[in-house]
């Protein structure tokens, strides 16, 4: 099956460069008009069979917009919910690098296995998005549209180029409202 991630519309947070995580920060006007955008452009486009949401507000509304679009109801997938940044959540890059520079420092090195204070890591975060995206494209049909993050699609698209995550920083961009195809593979 043919997998499409896509990213939530844009938040008042993500207008202000700040770390959501887990927290649940709703769709903005902007967010609102591309979750519209990507609704047109997934309904002139190949028929989806299905789609899934992380359960934070922010991707339901923005699934929610898209299925009716395109005529079906969303399955909500907690395996899509964001990584937890725990005590960053709120703080731009550059604050968290003022508040917790060791543990910034350790994050920085290690961005696949660190966990930000009362957070989870990227590794953490895969072992329950990544047999999830995978069950989807070992199933017959598609193809199916999940609506996740930046941390969950860049994490899983990292491990899909080989890429580690500091590394895909530099080379994976994902703006709001952005598609993102995953084509089926023997797994």
């Amino acid at each position: 099956m043919r997998v499409l991630l896509v990213r939530h519309g844009q938040t008042d947070w993500n207008a202000a460069a700040r770390i959501q995580g887990a927290s649940d920060v709703p769709l903005n006007a902007a967010g609102r008009a591309q979750a519209a955008q990507l609704a047109r452009t997934l309904a002139s486009g190949e028929r989806a069979e299905a789609i899934y949401s992380s359960p934070l507000s922010r991707a339901m509304e923005t699934a929610e917009i898209i299925g009716s679009a395109l005529g079906l109801a969303v399955i909500p997938a907690a395996e899509l919910t964001e990584l937890s940044f725990g005590d960053w959540e709120g703080c731009s890059w550059a604050e968290i690098g003022e508040r917790w520079p060791r543990e910034f420092a350790a994050y920085a090195a290690d961005r696949r296995n660190y966990a930000p204070p009362h957070g989870e890591s990227y590794a953490g975060m895969l072992s329950r998005a990544r047999p999830f995206v995978e069950s989807l494209r070992r199933a017959p049909g598609g193809p199916a549209l999940c609506v996740a993050h930046s941390a969950v699609i860049r994490g899983l698209l990292a491990e899909e180029q080989g890429l580690g995550v500091g590394e895909s920083y530099k080379k994976i961009r994902l703006p709001n409202g952005v598609i993102i195809p995953l084509e089926s593979k023997e797994v």
